[in-house]
């Protein structure tokens, strides 16, 4: 979302990160309800238990930090993990 935010919207890289935040969170939320109403067992609860407070924790300061940072800053970085994720897919062996 947040290349799309930033090249179709021209919005800068901070608004486009904290607004693809908010969208993420509705996303979760209806794509967690549904699991729940439906009574999936595709959630791993005890997962979600031990990994949910430091992830918000890491958001928390994460957010801190990228409101530290320029927009060139963040987008430079954001940039390069584009490279190296997309890098590191097409070098993977699919089964």
């Amino acid at each position: 979302m947040v290349p799309a935010f930033v090249l179709a919207l021209g919005m800068g890289q901070k608004h486009a990160v904290a607004t693809s935040l908010a969208v993420v969170v509705v996303t979760a939320l209806a794509g967690t309800a549904n699991h729940v109403l439906r009574k999936s067992d595709l959630i791993d609860w005890r997962l979600v238990a031990c990994t949910a407070v430091g992830a918000a924790v890491a958001a928390w300061y994460g957010t801190e930090l990228m409101r530290n940072m320029s927009n060139q800053q963040l987008t430079r970085i954001f940039g390069i993990l584009l490279i190296l994720v997309g890098a590191r897919m097409l070098m993977l062996k699919t089964a």
